[in-house]
């Protein structure tokens, strides 16, 4: 039987490396990605490495593996001119870098039956996949701009900090367009569909798709005792997007309470300072950005996973906690795959109150932090692994053939 023939595309690659990976053995596919570095130039390599503030030898690395050699093509000058223009000029480019990516990777796009491509990645790829008679799948990794518009404006203006992620923004506007030119869009959680689906999408066209966690992420936790004071843990970047002003409100009651507990954030808060400043927490710990492998350490001695986001697709770094074993504490709006009080517990987004009954419910008894550590890790080895990924998106890959 003849393999389904896809071609992926994302200018910068999040999860579309592994979709390759773990799709190879069910179709014929091949990945177009943005800089994807030969020995040729690991120069430039080091220069924007200083030029950004951190080494981008290691992630760049990651986008070359032997599953890709001959499948794999680099068009790297928009993603190159987007990192150079943040780093020297101080603009964001997102929306021209974008475009010429679209413009730029249409000669590669005939010859097979799907284009699976990222949302703001295709533009003129798609139309061009259009015309070459390919069935066109949208991947969207966060909330419809207009939710964003609704929920997240006010939060960036009252901390005056620049917004760009809503209705206004040609960049936004350009995703929305590769949203509505698609045959199907494909989102990463339940929370994302509901969003496009308010706006006026089909939900038939809308799909949703969870991707996977590591392997070595399962089950880090096995010890739910407290030991002196509580350990707190949130991950990523801490900025206002994912609720830092609700964490600080609640901390703060925390401390009025006279409750012994020590918050630890890993991940980079740039953008934040003014905020942590305004609060002043003492219990509060930032370690700035901590690679994987070391992130286990945390997500094994850590009493209680925070992330009160205010908006995302499926949060990473939420799924690996839950996939640890840690007891979860999370919005809607955060698109984890949780059921409230079964798997983690969901408060209420904008919330400090609602927040601080959560860690006391938690803090209190050691059954039920067990119960929602252990069913969370228990549900993410089964349900949310990259091999299951794999397969719901080869599903739907018919799906988008037979329709």
């Amino acid at each position: 039987m003849k393999k389904i023939k896809v071609i992926v595309s994302a200018n910068g690659p999040l999860h579309f490396i592994k979709t390759v990976q773990y799709l190879t053995p069910f179709v014929d596919i091949s990945l177009i990605q943005g800089w994807a570095p030969s020995g040729n130039n690991k120069f430039l390599i080091k220069v924007l490495s200083k030029l950004v503030g951190r080494d981008l030898s290691i992630s760049l690395s990651k986008r070359v593996p032997d599953v890709l050699k001959g499948r794999n093509t680099s068009v790297g000058f928009p993603e190159f001119y987007f990192m150079l223009g943040n780093s020297i000029l101080k603009k964001k480019l997102s929306y021209g870098t974008s475009k010429l990516y679209g413009r730029l990777t249409k000669k590669y796009i005939n010859n097979a039956d799907i284009f699976h491509v990222r949302s703001g990645s295709g533009n003129a790829a798609i139309t061009e996949a259009k015309k070459n008679g390919l069935k066109v799948l949208v991947d969207h990794s966060i909330a419809h701009p207009a939710f964003m518009d609704k929920h997240l404006k006010s939060e960036y203006e009252k901390n005056n900090s620049p917004y760009n992620l809503g209705m206004e923004s040609s960049f936004w506007m350009s995703i929305l367009d590769d949203c509505k030119n698609a045959d199907y869009i494909v989102v990463n959680s339940g929370f994302v569909k509901e969003t496009f689906i308010d706006e006026g999408f089909l939900e038939d066209k809308v799909k949703v798709v969870y991707t996977g966690v590591r392997e070595d992420f399962r089950g880090l936790k096995n010890n739910y005792k407290i030991s002196n004071k509580l350990k707190i843990l949130f991950t990523g970047n801490f900025i206002f997007r994912k609720g830092i002003e609700y964490i600080f409100k609640a901390l703060k009651i925390l401390d009025e309470m006279h409750i012994d507990y020590e918050m630890t954030v890993i991940g980079t808060y740039k953008g934040s300072e003014k905020l942590i400043q305004e609060f002043n927490l003492k219990n509060i710990v930032f370690k700035g950005f901590i690679p994987q492998d070391k992130l286990k350490g945390y997500l094994a001695t850590s009493d209680i996973y925070l992330f009160p986001s205010l908006c995302e697709g499926c949060a990473a770094s939420g799924m690996e906690a839950m996939a640890a074993g840690l007891p979860v504490i999370a919005t809607k709006e955060s698109g984890l795959p949780i059921e409230n009080e079964i798997s983690g517990l969901i408060v209420p987004t904008k919330d400090e109150d609602a927040i601080v009954e959560a860690l006391l419910k938690l803090k209190e008894s050691l059954i039920f932090r067990e119960k929602m550590g252990t069913n969370a890790s228990f549900k993410m080895a089964n349900s949310y692994t990259w091999p299951v990924y794999a397969n719901n998106i080869f599903d739907l890959y018919k799906t988008v053939l037979h329709d």
